[in-house]
């Protein structure tokens, strides 16, 4: 019996249990192992889509802030999200202003710089939204900015006049064609629109002021003066100025209500307690250094070039004088004797009119010394594009240009600069019809008088458009010479990027 106790108290049963726990043990830590392990993995791999993200939005930042400088400067950028649930960002930019003339930053403070920078730093900051294991990620770009002010230019300028422009009651400036702007440029003087003139474009006056004296004055484009801008009388139009209108170094003065469609930007101060009312933004006192300068440009250098008319004839005082016999021999009471500037000049009793060479042609009447003249109404048919040199052009009765085919061609009128005051001046109604085009120019004074209707561009020293005048612009150029372009400024910078790096 005992044997047999003892052979019972030896079995090793419960062996396996124990075994079998200890490989469950094992197996739970391994397991645990793993969990951990994937974890860590899984917390590695959506920090670096974090960082992956913050970094993509942070550029994503710059690269707004950029296309935000074409149009505008700003001096605070509003913080951005990007993002959703754990891949959310909030990024902060800062940028900072520079001119490459003082290592000081620009201020810019209540909206408005106080100088006009050339370059910019933005530095974009961009943080996860939701808290991450340990440390949260944060990654900083930044970008170096090199900045022009941006001045856009339009098609040349319908008129231009070197010193001054007088115009009257029922003057109109429009395109002939209709998305073209007809810009008027005055490059030394005030503009006073006493007569109520209504300019379908822009209007820049690079040294001088702007005057709405009455209600009929109108700027279908930009206004841009140098010296201030007064409105004495509220505009029957919806506006005064339907673009930006821009001062840059004196005051907006309000006598009458003022109403902008674009923007105002004035160097000075708002004067007068009547309102000025701009659909876009009014910033005042912004001083002069912060608007980009429209610069004077002087009266674009005209003279008679051969070389810049390749494929026109040349013709001279007797051949015209000879077309003109031609067609309307001369009557012995009418002159005893031909003189050839006289008679090329001076039309007598011509009932029709004279018809123009068919080929593209060059009248080089300089060597008259009284220039071009017309004592009695005529008419000139163009068959071919024709141009016009003479000492002066002078008409004393109703002259009209016409096309003979029914066919485009263009006509200049050319006093040359070097005549220094050589002048226009039409004393009767001038007219140039469609679907003639026509360019004048002269050093001095340019006169176009009592209900002329013009199509083309004017060039002048000094310009006076008596009225009722309908002006149609045309960019017709002259060949060989860079006319002045009516600049139309922004408060945008042309952005080229330096460089782009992250920082931290």
């Amino acid at each position: 019996m005992i044997r047999t106790r003892i052979r019972q108290s030896n079995d090793d049963s419960g062996v396996a249990l124990v075994a079998a726990m200890g490989v469950a043990l094992v197996g739970i830590l391994v397991a645990s192992l793993v969990i951990a392990q994937t974890i860590t993995a899984s917390n590695d791999s959506g920090r670096d889509r974090l960082r992956t993200t913050e970094i993509h939005t942070a550029e994503a930042a710059i690269d707004a802030t950029m296309a935000k400088l074409e149009t505008e400067s700003p001096c605070t950028i509003a913080p951005q999200d990007f993002g959703s649930g754990t891949q959310a960002t909030d990024v902060t930019v800062d940028i900072t202003y520079y001119n490459d003339l003082s290592a000081t930053p620009i201020s810019c403070a209540g909206g408005t710089l106080a100088g006009l920078p050339t370059r910019a730093t933005v530095r974009a900051t961009s943080v996860g939204e939701e808290d991450s294991p340990g440390l949260d990620p944060v990654r900083v770009l930044e970008a170096n900015l090199s900045l022009v002010p941006r001045t856009d230019l339009s098609q040349d300028a319908a008129i231009f006049s070197a010193a001054d422009i007088g115009v009257g009651a029922g003057f109109t400036l429009s395109p002939k064609i209709l998305d073209e702007g007809a810009d008027v440029w005055l490059d030394d003087g005030d503009w006073d629109c006493s007569g109520g003139a209504k300019l379908d474009g822009s209007l820049i006056v690079p040294q001088g002021s702007i005057r709405f004296p009455n209600s009929q004055c109108h700027v279908g484009g930009n206004a841009w003066a140098q010296n201030g801008f007064k409105n004495d009388s509220t505009a029957s139009s919806t506006y005064s100025v339907d673009g930006n209108l821009t001062v840059r170094s004196g005051d907006l003065t309000t006598s009458n209500p003022l109403y902008v469609g674009g923007d105002i930007l004035v160097g000075g101060s708002k004067v007068g307690y009547h309102p000025a009312n701009a659909e876009g933004s009014a910033r005042y006192n912004v001083g002069a250094a912060s608007i980009p300068n429209i610069a004077p440009v002087g009266l674009p250098v005209i003279n008679y070039t051969p070389s810049d008319w390749a494929g026109f004839q040349k013709l001279d005082k007797a051949d015209l004088a000879n077309q003109i016999n031609t067609q309307y021999p001369m009557k012995p009471w009418e002159r005893s004797e031909i003189d050839k500037c006289n008679y090329a000049g001076w039309i007598g009793s011509i009932k029709g009119p004279i018809n123009l060479p068919a080929t593209d042609t060059v009248f080089d009447m300089r060597s008259c010394p009284s220039g071009f003249k017309t004592e009695s109404g005529f008419a000139f048919n163009l068959y071919a594009d024709t141009a016009i040199f003479t000492n002066s052009f002078t008409t004393s009765n109703p002259l009209t240009f016409s096309s003979g085919d029914g066919q485009p061609h263009k006509l200049w009128v050319i006093v040359p600069h070097s005549t220094g005051t050589g002048f226009i001046k039409n004393s009767t109604p001038m007219t140039v019809n469609s679907p003639i085009e026509s360019f004048w120019y002269a050093p001095g004074r340019v006169d176009i008088n009592n209900s002329s209707a013009f199509i083309g561009q004017v060039y002048g020293g000094d310009l006076t458009i008596h009225t009722p005048a309908t002006f149609e612009y045309m960019n017709v150029g002259v060949p060989g010479v860079d006319l002045v372009s009516a600049a139309e400024s922004s408060s945008g910078f042309i952005v080229e990027l330096l460089y782009k790096r992250e920082v931290s």
